[in-house]
């Protein structure tokens, strides 16, 4: 008697679909499965302000902008360096397996003065359990120019968690603004 294997492709999910017969034949040369490339956007509302030592320590607020509005202003309440440690928060679900990319479209507002405000890191975390987060990616390249454009920075990880993007500012003047637009991560499912 022969025996009957079934195999077949999933359209909806990519997966390969196999009889427990067909399983058998397979385990010697298991079927590939491409990796294949995505990008995920996002809307930078829920952006939060965070000092040292949380939203209590920012000497700047993170609310929508108007025109559009969902884009996120960033307003500060006194003067900030790089060593005051203010960063802007956003929560990035993803649940693909890894990171290759993230850019961020932003603008420093017009009136101000060239290098005085600006975003001097990118870092994107992996957190699990609440008490600690992994950083993933650390950038340190100071984002000056005015714009409005959008950076990219090149990474290369899995992440275990949840992901977030900290964006560290620097405000070298209370009428200074940076709105932020889109924000993206690129990779591999």
């Amino acid at each position: 008697m022969a025996s009957i294997s079934i195999a077949g492709l999933c359209l909806a999910t990519g997966f390969l679909i196999t009889s427990a017969a067909a399983a058998t034949d397979q385990t010697a040369n298991p079927p590939s499965i491409n990796a294949v490339a995505v990008t995920a956007r996002y809307s930078p509302l829920g952006a939060t302000a965070n000092g040292p030592s949380g939203p209590a320590t920012a000497r700047f607020t993170a609310t929508p902008y108007c025109c559009p509005s969902t884009a996120v202003v960033l307003t500060p309440t006194q003067i900030s360096a790089e060593t005051d440690f203010q960063w802007m928060h956003l929560g990035l679900p993803w649940d693909n397996t890894s990171v290759n990319a993230v850019t961020v479209c932003y603008a420093i507002s017009p009136t101000a003065a060239a290098g005085r405000t600006y975003i001097s890191q990118t870092r994107l975390t992996s957190m699990t359990t609440p008490n600690s987060a992994l950083v993933m990616l650390d950038d340190g390249t100071d984002r000056t120019t005015l714009g409005p454009l959008c950076y990219t920075v090149p990474a290369s990880f899995t992440p275990a968690g949840t992901l977030t993007l900290g964006l560290k500012v620097v405000f070298g003047s209370t009428s200074d603004r940076i709105t932020i637009g889109m924000v993206s991560i690129s990779g591999m499912s």
